[in-house]
């Protein structure tokens, strides 16, 4: 899927970058700079989907989470992952798409290949021979005269002596000027970008280009202008030898005329061409602007700190000490096992966020206070509207906790939640993330009301598990009683999942090997 991402991306930059060549500097006669431009195009549309400016722009955006937060510590949660069962949405890609892609792909660069092994069959058969002090190759079967890198190559005995001086003209400034490599690389661009009808629009805007610069250099040596452009259309009935060579009669004569005799550009008009720097820091910022909705946000914070107060952002009254951390924390009723069983049965990925790829994480801030309710609850650092509306409502509707106490007096805590909103495909199974304090939910794509797996990875869980009802409880496979499940090391969980769709319902316990 990446692959296309950046396939669309290219094109993208070729529609933009062809729109504007179209608009800007088609009729200038500014050849080179127009060569120059044009080759720019195709390395800058294949070359900034590559570039990744969002690295930095995550280092700076986390040191500054992290000195905004130092303070608010996140509650240390074990992980929860909740996953629907819905069918997996056909993907035609892999199946439809990307076969007929790589299939018209294939079959243009055979025709290229094709016709650089035509090439290389007419060279072996022509003669090595020196026109007017340049190296030629003479070959009777050539009815048109055309130049690959360095080599030239006519059928001398055609052409009037007058005649082989343009010609030799034409094609040296193709040699010299290596023109066959721009026009393998347009060649290469339709091979890629077969689908672009804009691709195909480059392609001959480049090619005729450089005609444009070698009938320059002709009239430029003194031929007169009138019998160079009879010549050409007299050859213009020829076929030529093959599309990828650089031939004296290319076609779309009556633009190469014009340009002939159009009136040279001012150049006070140059300043044009400058004008792509700015399409390119704007291809840039859409860019890192994708890639940044992309990566997921790995900030956290683990370090527990001593009772200490927030006077930095009383969400409450400023009279109110508010603790970060208390000698006996908050605790949900049930403990953390049953917390992340409220949170699995009451939580879901926004079906917008999902149909649309929103991804990430939403830090969720919230005061306990000393009667247990949920006060203040806030957005730290929020995704997208729909998430972090999600995010607000599940902790806002939580039961009651039981508060935390500082010198033996429940007081006002602080109580910080990640959680984060994972996409995966539905064909994988859903595995946990590496960070074990945060609560984790994973969508699928469209929303179904279909019964969800859940599991979690355990940090430093204590669990209360034995005190729910109607549950069997699996450790490495074995059905426990309540008095073995109490005697377990809760350092040694690794992971647990609650199946809602057995029944009675099943809490499977995964221990560390």
């Amino acid at each position: 899927m990446e692959f296309v991402i950046y396939l669309i991306k290219v094109n993208i930059a070729i529609v933009l970058f062809y729109g504007i060549y179209r608009m800007l500097f088609q009729q200038d006669t500014f050849f080179q700079w127009k060569r120059l431009a044009l080759l720019s195009v195709i390395f800058i549309s294949f070359l900034y989907p590559a570039i990744d400016l969002t690295r930095q722009m995550i280092a700076n955006h986390q040191l500054k989470n992290m000195l905004e937060t130092v303070q608010i510590p996140v509650y240390t949660l074990p992980e929860l992952v909740v996953a629907e069962n819905v069918k997996a949405p056909v993907n035609l890609f892999p199946q439809i798409i990307l076969p007929v892609y790589l299939l018209a792909s294939g079959l243009l660069l055979i025709r290229m290949l094709f016709q650089l092994w035509m090439i290389a069959y007419k060279l072996r058969k022509t003669t090595k021979k020196v026109l007017f002090g340049q190296t030629v190759y003479e070959s009777p079967e050539v009815k048109t005269p055309f130049s690959f890198f360095r080599w030239i190559v006519l059928d001398s005995s055609r052409y009037s002596e007058i005649e082989l001086q343009e010609i030799l003209l034409h094609e040296t400034t193709h040699v010299k000027q290596a023109h066959s490599a721009d026009t393998l690389l347009a060649e290469l661009l339709c091979v890629l970008c077969w689908f672009n009808p804009f691709a195909w629009l480059l392609k001959t805007e480049i090619r005729m280009n450089l005609e444009f610069l070698a009938d320059r250099s002709v009239l430029s040596s003194g031929c007169r202008a009138e019998h160079y452009q009879f010549h050409l259309l007299h050859l213009s009935y020829h076929k030529a030898a093959a599309k990828i060579t650089n031939n004296f009669n290319v076609s779309l004569l009556k633009k190469r005329i014009f340009m002939m005799n159009k009136k040279q550009t001012s150049h006070r008009s140059i300043w044009k061409y400058a004008l792509i720097l700015p399409v390119i820091a704007m291809l840039l910022f859409f860019n890192c602007t994708l890639q940044s909705k992309t990566k997921p946000d790995n900030v956290t914070n683990n370090e527990q700190q001593s009772a200490v107060k927030v006077q930095d952002k009383p969400l409450l009254k400023d009279s109110v000490d508010i603790f970060t951390h208390v000698e006996v924390m908050p605790q949900f009723p049930g403990g953390e096992a049953a917390l992340m069983k409220w949170l699995a049965d009451n939580i879901t990925y926004p079906p917008l966020a999902q149909e649309q790829g929103i991804q990430g994480r939403v830090n969720t801030r919230f005061v306990i206070t000393p009667d247990g309710s949920i006060e203040d609850v806030e957005i730290v650092k929020g995704l997208d509207p729909s998430c972090d509306k999600e995010a607000i409502r599940v902790v806002k509707s939580m039961p009651k906790w039981v508060p935390g106490k500082q010198n033996g007096k429940a007081v006002y805590a602080y109580f910080s939640l990640p959680i984060t909103f994972r996409l995966q495909n539905s064909d994988n199974q859903a595995k946990p993330s590496s960070q074990s304090n945060e609560l984790t939910v994973i969508g699928y794509g469209a929303q179904h009301s279909q019964p969800a797996t859940t599991s979690s990875q355990s940090g430093n869980t204590t669990d209360k598990l034995s005190e729910m009802t109607n549950v069997i409880i699996e450790i490495n496979g074995k059905v426990v009683s309540d008095e073995e499940l109490k005697n377990l090391d809760t350092k040694t969980i690794e992971s647990f999942v609650v199946n809602r769709d057995a029944t009675p319902n099943r809490i499977i316990i995964t221990t560390k090997k």
